[in-house]
């Protein structure tokens, strides 16, 4: 197997929870990501690398000690960035029942996209935040800004919260 390729796919490994990588990489840290193992699974991986994507396809999850994190399907965008063949990563796209579970949160979608070149983090359709039962936010698109921390929800209707005191 050619070099790049096993890059690649200790890559994929690595930096398939892109969510709490990028959130813990801001002062704001909403995910605690432990050194623990991590379990990846997909019905298909392919590594289309004159495109330079990996696709994974077919209830894909990822599990790790503190995250879970499962989507019908996910695609991985990267760059060669030296004479090496360092990768870096510039967007991952996950599209449909999108389920990020960690630290009595639990995020839902149908599309999420990370663009690591802006540093944001893209919700959208069917957007519900939960945390710790019965605190609930639903909108239609969330916007992250990890830079910042700026969050905006919108929604087609209107943007609805559930708080309950002391919880």
């Amino acid at each position: 197997m050619p070099i790049i390729l096993k890059k690649l796919l200790a890559l994929v490994i690595v930096i398939i929870i892109f969510i709490p990588n990028y959130l813990l990489a801001s002062q704001h840290s909403f995910l605690k990501l432990s050194d623990s193992p991590i379990s990846i699974e997909a019905s298909s991986l392919e590594i289309i690398h004159n495109e330079n994507k990996v696709i994974m396809d077919g209830k894909v999850r990822v599990i790790n000690e503190s995250l879970a994190l499962t989507t019908d399907y996910m695609e991985l965008y990267y760059n060669l960035v030296d004479s090496n063949n360092s990768i870096e990563i510039t967007r991952i796209y996950c599209d449909g029942n999108v389920l990020i579970d960690f630290d009595d949160q639990l995020i839902t979608s149908q599309v999420a996209e990370y663009d690591l070149k802006s540093n944001t983090l893209l919700l959208k359709k069917d957007v519900l935040i939960s945390k710790n039962e019965g605190n609930n936010i639903k909108a239609e698109e969330v916007l992250v800004d990890l830079n910042t921390m700026r969050i905006t929800m919108k929604s087609n209707e209107r943007v609805r919260a559930f708080i309950t005191p002391n919880n």
